[in-house]
């Protein structure tokens, strides 16, 4: 299975014109810094979805989640009209601050500003884009374990290869630290490195 499928699978959903309706509804002109923080939201959510999955009990409960809620990833299919409120979604599938929650519990604070940090973006602003990415990160699950008829131990093996990929993927230098975050406190005592790797991406983000 190729390991970078997760990631490739929500970036294809990510078209300039959902990442233009997402600047706007998050209140960012700034949609370079939107696309710095968009990858490093994605990051910081496959990541915890990672760490998560170690715990059998907490596999079971997403691939349960994601059966009742996304199965199909249908969100992702209508993904600008759900943005635009032009098309309704279920309440549990564009849950974002309960995905966020539950996935990093007591390190979302240190998370968002962490991000924040990554991007330049204002605090409020990256709050809002995590809570809004949350749900494409589950839908893009669904998708991926409903087309390929996948398992619990597949579609966590999924996430765990997606993370591994994004260690050595060079244009995508976030997902180290994140790791290292999420693995710790999350203290806030990595400003420098965050604000260089946010420059990184800016960088490998304008040379596409």
């Amino acid at each position: 299975m190729d390991q970078n499928q997760l990631f490739g699978l929500i970036q294809s959903y990510l078209t300039p014109d959902v990442m233009r309706q997402i600047s706007t509804q998050i209140g960012s002109p700034n949609q370079e810094q939107t696309a710095v923080a968009t990858t490093g939201a994605l990051n910081t959510l496959i990541g915890a979805l990672a760490k998560n999955t170690q715990d059998p009990n907490q596999a079971s409960s997403l691939f349960s989640a994601i059966e009742r809620d996304h199965d199909g990833g249908n969100l992702l299919d209508n993904l600008l009209g759900v943005l635009t409120g032009k098309t309704q979604a279920n309440n549990r599938q564009v849950d974002g601050l309960g995905i966020l929650m539950h996935l990093l519990g007591g390190k979302t604070t240190s998370a968002v500003d962490m991000l924040t940090n990554l991007s330049g973006m204002d605090r409020n602003k990256t709050a809002r884009l995590m809570i809004m990415l949350a749900p494409v990160v589950l839908s893009a699950l669904g998708k991926m374990k409903k087309q390929q008829n996948l398992d619990q131990g597949k579609l966590t093996n999924v996430i765990q290869d997606t993370v591994k990929q994004q260690h050595q993927n060079q244009q995508n230098p976030s997902m180290n630290l994140i790791t290292q975050f999420l693995d710790r406190d999350g203290d806030g005592k990595v400003q420098e490195e965050i604000t260089q790797i946010g420059m990184n991406l800016l960088k490998n983000f304008f040379k596409r």
